[in-house]
């Protein structure tokens, strides 16, 4: 637009018996403010692309890729080893599977898609989260988990590097296996000097997922529902964690952990939502969540993403299947529910084990992975509910 508007006026000088000294500046000057807009464009492409080298090369140090950082300390193929064999082994038996699932069951159609996806109760469960909503932009978990901060690598002689990124992988191996965190491993695991949050699992993850580490921020929530970024020592102990990503696809998006109490004891929790709300129309994913929204006083979150979600995938330990039978609802089960583990056991719902009986709304029993509390019994359940 703007040099269709530049060529305008100097056809429009020219016409008005310009010297051609004149008519040369004026094609100087649109020449000039071509070569403006296009270094323009460059900055936005290359801004669009641009990565942290540092945080890259740390996220994939911890993830067991090679890298700048990992060669200039001369680290060991050992870890890499390890982790090729055991991550390649969660590929093929889970991410890969979900992935393909969701592609097949087309389980986000047209009218439904949307940029964000809740996932409350997560810990560091971006690698779930990403194989069944890899198409969203902002995920959003939560969890009583600390968020932790980097540590100074530069103090680290390599064994300590090496015992760090151990810790971290050695965290992730019930999740991998089982398709869930234990919540009491986590306390431990996520509380140690070094290994002091869930940041260094979600690298570990997004490493693994082929991304690439643009920017990782600490925040605080305000009173008003906005955020508030912080620094140094305040950031060390912040409930708040973006870390801002480029796909293998160069899409830039947010990953966003925030460490919160979303009982409803807490004071601060409609303003959580408020802050959730911001980010526009979304899904929820509830997996191994404890059967916490079945409680009276987890009420509120449960009513939020009833009345703020437009899809949502859960397995049991989610809401309570007796919320979906309002008519608001498309109803989706698959897998197989008769049971639940031991520790859990007066959460049973008899009406979803008479509900996964009817061929109606049972869409499959079979499901290519297992996820959930329920893989102790060599079974998985899934509910995917579509708001009408």
């Amino acid at each position: 637009m703007i040099l269709s508007i530049l060529t305008g006026a100097m056809i429009f000088t020219s016409c008005n018996g310009s010297t051609a000294k004149t008519v040369e500046k004026e094609n100087n000057n649109a020449l000039n403010t071509k070569d403006t807009i296009v270094k323009v464009e460059e900055k936005i492409v290359k801004d669009s692309i641009y990565i942290d080298s540092f945080f890259t090369d740390i996220a994939n140090t911890i993830a067991g890729i090679d890298n700048n950082f990992a060669k200039t300390r001369k680290l060991g193929f050992n870890y890499s080893n390890q982790v090729n064999i055991q991550y390649s082994i969660f590929q093929k038996n889970k991410l890969n599977p979900i992935s393909n699932w969701v592609a097949e069951r087309n389980l986000v159609p047209a009218d439904k898609k949307c940029k964000t996806l809740f996932y409350p109760l997560a810990g560091a469960d971006f690698a779930y989260a990403n194989a069944f909503f890899k198409e969203v932009d902002n995920y959003i978990l939560v969890g009583l988990e600390k968020p932790g901060y980097l540590p100074n690598y530069n103090s680290f002689n390599n064994a300590a590097i090496e015992n760090y990124r151990s810790h971290i992988f050695n965290s992730l191996g019930v999740s991998m296996k089982s398709g869930f965190f234990r919540t009491n491993s986590m306390r431990v695991q996520f509380s140690q000097k070094y290994v002091n949050g869930t940041l260094h699992s979600l690298l570990f993850y997004l490493a693994r997922s082929g991304n690439k580490i643009r920017k990782i921020g600490h925040f605080i929530l305000k009173d008003d529902a906005t955020l508030r970024s912080t620094f140094g020592t305040e950031a060390m102990f912040s409930p708040g964690l973006d870390i801002e990503f480029l796909t293998s696809d160069n899409k830039v998006k947010h990953l966003y952990y925030y460490s919160f109490d979303l009982s409803d004891v807490n004071p601060k929790i409609d303003n959580f939502f408020k802050w959730v709300s911001s980010f526009g129309e979304h899904h929820t994913m509830l997996k191994a969540a404890s059967y916490l929204n079945s409680r009276d006083y987890f009420k509120k979150t449960r009513n939020y993403i009833l009345n703020s979600s437009n899809l949502i995938v859960q397995d049991d330990s989610g809401i309570p299947y007796k919320y979906f039978v309002n008519g608001k609802w498309t109803i989706n089960l698959f897998g197989i529910y008769k049971r639940v583990i031991p520790l859990f056991s007066t959460r049973i719902q008899p009406d979803m084990v008479a509900a996964y009986k009817d061929t109606t709304k049972l869409v499959t029993a079979k499901l290519p992975f297992g996820i959930g509390y329920n893989t102790a019994f060599g079974e998985t359940n899934l509910q995917v509910f579509y708001k009408k």
